[in-house]
């Protein structure tokens, strides 16, 4: 019985997270699906906690990043970065802007790296 409880609990706030982050606009008026649409306060309080949804919000920013680096003619912007990098990139980005959102965080980590590719 307790294995049902506990296994209907973390399902239960997987999903209410998820629904929770589903979209929102960011500053630009874009509108932002899925994880990237918490704040980088979820994102920090996520990973030091090691909770569950610290993979979703991972996997968020690497298909955001990687979607708009195979959407460019510009110079590939990865070519320098692994995927510690880019999420001690946010992670940092995360805990000095705590009301940003991860959108906004993933965005920012873009035009560096574009800028960086840009300076080769």
């Amino acid at each position: 019985m307790m294995v049902r409880v506990v296994t209907f609990s973390a399902i239960f706030l997987a999903a209410t997270s998820v629904v929770a982050a589903a979209e929102t606009r960011d500053d630009g008026g874009r509108l932002g699906i899925g994880q990237g649409a918490n704040s980088c306060w979820a994102w920090t309080r996520s990973h030091e906690a090691k909770a569950a949804t610290q993979g979703l919000y991972r996997q968020w920013v690497a298909g955001f990043v990687s979607g708009l680096n195979w959407d460019t003619a510009d110079p590939d912007i990865l070519t320098e970065m692994d995927f510690d990098g880019l999420m001690a990139w946010v992670d940092n980005y995360c805990k000095a802007n705590p009301l940003a959102k991860v959108t906004t965080g993933a965005a920012m980590l873009v035009q560096e790296l574009r800028e960086r590719a840009q300076r080769k």
